[in-house]
């Protein structure tokens, strides 16, 4: 295992932004996260130094919508309030069912906050296997 040091918040973040322009690598030597974005002006200096310094950059992948209705489904059957159980369902058959999901919690502001908390808890026990799989291990401190 190769310890390097990283913000585990902004890698969280990294791998949760599912803007298709915007792609992150892991600097697995300093622990940096370097955001590719197709609109940005550095863009050629930025591919060019990821190709230069062939694997010490490690692509972020980003989950799939599947792994994202699982977490609403998990999330759903933890919640003891019977009329939220009754509507919540009605977001899944919405084209936008994550935004629907918030838009019907935003009512209970304590479920919103469980849900946050929920979710981030499943992103950083990801993003950890992630990193596990990839032999780094982030550094203490």
């Amino acid at each position: 295992m190769k310890e390097v040091p990283i913000d585990m918040d902004y890698l969280a973040f990294a791998y949760q932004d599912d803007s298709p322009d915007n792609i992150y690598y892991l600097d697995t030597e300093f622990g940096d996260i370097r955001l590719v974005n197709k609109n940005l002006s550095e863009l050629k200096d930025l591919t060019d130094e990821l190709e230069k310094t062939e694997g010490r950059f490690l692509y972020i992948p980003k989950p799939s919508k599947e792994l994202l209705l699982e977490d609403l489904a998990d999330f759903m059957a933890t919640i003891q309030d019977d009329n939220l159980k009754k509507i919540l369902p009605i977001a899944f058959e919405s084209p936008h069912v994550y935004e629907t999901f918030k838009s019907i919690l935003a009512k209970v502001p304590e479920e919103t906050n469980r849900l946050n908390a929920f979710l981030q808890l499943q992103t950083k026990a990801r993003v950890s296997k992630w990193l596990n799989a990839n032999f780094i291990k982030p550094a203490a401190g």
